[in-house]
């Protein structure tokens, strides 16, 4: 079952938050250390929803976006 938006809106701004405060270098680490039991289409939606907010951080370390 799908999250709700709201709460992959939430689940995005700790990804920022944690990015922001320097946990990892990229968003994959940040989900799959602190998020790990998301489905996959909800993973897909926090990546979605991170990308628009903030397009500057990379999803792999190394890649561009």
């Amino acid at each position: 079952m799908a999250l709700e938006d709201y709460k992959i809106r939430i689940i995005g701004r700790a990804c920022i938050t944690r990015y922001n405060d320097g946990e990892a270098v990229d968003l994959k680490t940040i989900i799959d250390t602190n998020y790990n039991a998301l489905a996959s289409e909800d993973r897909a939606a926090v990546v979605a929803f991170v990308q628009s907010v903030r397009p500057d951080i990379p999803y792999e370390k190394g890649t561009e976006v």
